[in-house]
């Protein structure tokens, strides 16, 4: 089995299923989500401690043996300063949205109750204080704040599923500097879970399109105003591979910023215009058969 592709550096905000420092935690069932901060490039070796430990404590515990944790942990990076507050709302609706309980104030095995002040937490490094200054540097108005938030969007969906390849979440410009990560990663040493991630690149995009839509591949690269094949290959290549916007920018003779337009003004022409839309899906259905 490929290992999951996992950027761990110093100062790193992680969502992860299995794990280990918390800034919010909620515990399910058969599972449970922390929103973690790491301090140093060691997440998978905190990872390893925490399921280690848990599992001889719980297996001592029942006097069970075997497994107690199905497959390998996920962790998605962050962009915590623009979406730590939906995150953090997101974590601690999970008993709602389960059925478990009414009320999330009721259910107390979340870090709920220590944003809200209602406990002294039992947990040393729970650290709700970066998550609440998002709104307010009022400790008091925060928490309020923070409880309307929640039960405002109670009904929200998993933000995550706008995550970038289930590799990183957050904003453009910080997706943008993740992919440079990324391709730094794959000069210096190949590895099988950008491959598996990122199974086409730009030559399998372009020869695609070339078969797809009957056209030369210099119809592509062909710099005219309203070349609609040039734009398709900017937000194949763009969604598709990981390369960064100024190495799209370079492989069509373009500034970086213009690329991240362009690639946005062809998908608002997608939503309008049939044929375009068609084309689109034509490409990514040959793309999927490979």
């Amino acid at each position: 089995m490929v290992r999951p592709l996992r950027l761990s550096f110093e100062n790193a905000f992680y969502l992860i299923k299995y794990s280990m420092i918390c800034q919010t935690y909620c515990l399910m069932d058969n599972h449970y989500h922390l929103f973690i901060k790491t301090t140093q490039p060691n997440l998978s070796q905190g990872i390893h401690y925490l399921n280690s430990s848990y599992t001889n404590w719980f297996r001592n515990k029942h006097q069970i043996i075997g497994p107690i944790f199905q497959g390998r942990f996920k962790s998605i990076l962050v962009d915590a300063d623009n979406y730590a507050l939906v995150l953090s709302a997101y974590i601690h609706l999970n008993p709602l949205r389960a059925g478990i309980v009414r009320q999330l104030e009721d259910y107390p095995w979340s870090s709920y109750l220590d944003y809200l002040n209602l406990r002294k937490s039992s947990i040393s490094n729970i650290d709700p204080s970066f998550v609440l200054n998002l709104i307010d540097n009022n400790t008091f108005k925060s928490i309020k704040k923070y409880r309307e938030y929640v039960i405002k969007y109670q009904d929200m969906k998993d933000p995550l599923r706008e995550s970038y390849h289930n590799i990183a979440f957050g904003s453009e410009t910080f997706i943008e500097k993740i992919k440079e990560k990324i391709e730094n990663l794959g000069r210096r040493r190949e590895i099988s879970s950008i491959r598996t991630i990122f199974k086409y690149d730009v030559d399998i995009i372009i020869a695609k399109m070339t078969q797809v839509l009957n056209i030369e591949r210099r119809m592509i690269f062909y710099k005219k105003r309203g070349n609609l094949n040039r734009s398709l290959a900017i937000y194949l290549i763009k969604r598709f591979t990981p390369l960064s916007l100024s190495k799209i920018g370079e492989l069509f003779k373009m500034d970086y910023s213009a690329v991240s337009q362009a690639a946005k003004r062809f998908e608002q022409k997608s939503e309008v215009n049939s044929e375009i839309k068609e084309n689109i899906q034509n490409v990514i259905t040959a793309l999927k058969e490979i």
